[in-house]
């Protein structure tokens, strides 16, 4: 779980100074697969570090370590083969102490076949679309060529870059970071695990999706996968025709209520498992009720992107569809908006 001097190195800019494990990003030769360094720059899996394998104080003994995995990798292999996939599953290194999922789960779904139907996560943007005025002005159309006159229609939109359903991008937080236009494709075409908490959310407005649903998502379904995106599913995008209901603007406390993601159920994301990002179907990361946006500046500041205003997600099965996310490559741009699809 996250602790206050993590929270506050968040927002100070400088996430995961003060506690045991980093909330930056990740040593060059440590990298989760699918994730920016806080250069920008892609850490190829399995590439060394910046000292080079068995450079300085221990080297001998990390290229050491190296040889007896290849060596174990041949063996689980030879086990697939021979005795079956237990003895590879034997092989796979466990993960932290005390994790549910360092055990093989009991049984984990099969891979539904793929039945090639594609299903629309994204919500139709236009004028009405739910936006806090105090930071994003509604989205404008006006027509400027029509068909009578000039032989076709064309029209010109004036609208933020986080309207509707969008992408938030590390430069979102923090200059220097990757705009949208440098978000790496193969990212953008990942796993999409789905997390219930719409029954909760019905009874409670401002709940957060956290690490015990995660765990309990992981129980049922088998470890996250590598590379995946992890959406939060309230049920919250049947309101969006509302936008009181959506955003519930409580003028008196100067905050919104709709729910969000949980610090410490980022954290887990970030430093427990190699995800490429998170997202909701509300219009923000953070709970309404969050002052400073702390879990978005988790997420983006080491080098990940979130997905807001998603949509139907209820449609999705928890685990086994891909996403497909089709962002507007604009070139510096903080954000986007994006035709989110999953394919199933």
């Amino acid at each position: 779980m996250c602790s206050p001097e993590t929270i506050m190195a968040a927002l100070e800019g400088s996430p995961g100074a003060a506690c045991g494990h980093p909330h930056g990003p990740p040593p060059p030769d440590t990298a989760a697969p699918g994730s920016l360094g806080g250069d920008g720059t892609a850490a190829a899996p399995g590439s060394p570090g910046g000292d080079g394998a068995g450079a300085g104080p221990g080297g001998r003994d990390r290229e050491e370590r190296g040889v007896g995995r290849r060596q174990a990798l041949r063996a689980a292999l030879a086990g697939v083969v021979g005795g079956g996939l237990g003895a590879a599953v034997a092989w796979l290194p466990a993960r932290a102490a005390g994790d549910p999922a360092a055990a093989p789960p009991a049984a984990p779904p099969a891979a539904a076949a793929r039945t090639g139907k594609v299903l629309d996560l994204t919500h139709p943007l236009g004028p009405d679309f739910p936006v806090f005025q105090l930071y994003v002005r509604r989205p404008v159309r006006r027509q400027v060529m029509f068909e009578d006159v000039a032989g076709f229609n064309t029209a010109e939109w004036t609208f933020n870059e986080h309207t509707g359903t969008h992408m938030d991008v590390p430069a979102h937080s923090r200059e220097g970071l990757p705009t949208v236009d440098l978000i790496r494709a193969e990212d953008l075409v990942v796993p999409l695990c789905v997390v219930r908490i719409a029954g909760r959310a019905a009874r409670d407005n401002i709940t957060e999706l956290t690490v015990k649903d995660l765990r309990e998502w992981e129980r049922k379904n088998g470890p996250i996968p590598e590379r995946a995106f992890v959406a939060s599913d309230s049920g919250w995008y049947r309101r969006v025709s509302d936008p009181a209901a959506y955003l519930q603007f409580d003028a008196l406390a100067q905050v919104m209520r709709f729910p969000g993601i949980s610090p410490e159920a980022a954290d887990f994301l970030i430093n427990q498992r190699s995800v490429v990002g998170f997202g909701t179907d509300t219009s923000s990361l953070d709970v309404g009720t969050r002052r400073e946006p702390l879990v978005h500046r988790m997420l983006l500041t080491t080098g990940r992107y979130g997905i807001e205003n998603l949509a139907a997600l209820d449609t999705v099965p928890d685990r086994g569809a891909t996403l497909v996310v089709g962002a507007a490559k604009l070139r510096g741009g903080y954000g986007a908006p994006v035709r989110a699809l999953a394919l199933l």
